[in-house]
């Protein structure tokens, strides 16, 4: 999408259409169901209007972090998640960080608690937030393991296994993205542009 269509629909839209792009970009390989879930930045307010925009779609948003600037908001999809939590390698990482359940809620209450220690610069970044934004194990023990440092190539998530295969998902990701922003700049609702 050009800069111009892009700058043309914000200065036109209302409160609602801005959201429903900046989710639409934030957020495009959840809305068309090739990804588990996204983080996202709002301003302060808009978790509950994206709740309801998407409430007859099967994409849950909760916030994981709020303060008198912004939100940080965890959109996913409840039972690709479920299922995500389930793999063994998932679960391995959970453990190193002190989960000791793995069903959806309480995974999600303990990355929310962990993430609000982080947001009131109480305790270190949780790290295993990669693997619940569905990264690479591998990727997020290696970025662990290098201290962010040394990836082999970066945008979603830094890359330490397998770049091809990264990549792949990256233009996957651009792809879905780019058709979510445009059919929220067609007039479209949120819950319409979730598949």
């Amino acid at each position: 999408m050009s800069a111009e269509i892009m700058l043309s629909f914000l200065k036109t839209c209302g409160p609602n259409g801005r959201l429903g792009f900046q989710v639409a970009a934030q957020c495009g390989p959840v809305l068309k169901n090739v990804k588990i879930s996204n983080l996202m930045a709002a301003r302060p307010g808009s978790w509950y209007q994206i709740l309801i925009e998407l409430e007859k779609s099967r994409i849950v948003c909760i916030p994981l972090y709020a303060d008198e600037a912004r939100e940080i908001l965890f959109l996913y999809r409840y039972a690709q998640l479920e299922s995500h939590l389930k793999r063994s390698r998932v679960r391995r990482l959970l453990r190193c960080f002190g989960y000791e359940e793995y069903e959806v809620v309480a995974v999600l209450r303990r990355l929310g608690g962990r993430y609000r220690q982080y947001g009131e610069q109480n305790g270190p970044f949780p790290h295993e937030l990669g693997v619940l934004l569905e990264y690479p194990v591998e990727d997020v023990e290696g970025f662990i393991a290098n201290q962010g440092k040394n990836s082999l190539t970066s945008r979603y998530w830094k890359v330490y296994h397998d770049r091809k295969e990264a990549e792949r998902i990256f233009h996957l990701y651009d792809e879905v993205r780019e058709k979510a922003m445009w059919e929220i700049v067609q007039g479209f609702s949120l819950c319409q542009v979730a598949i």
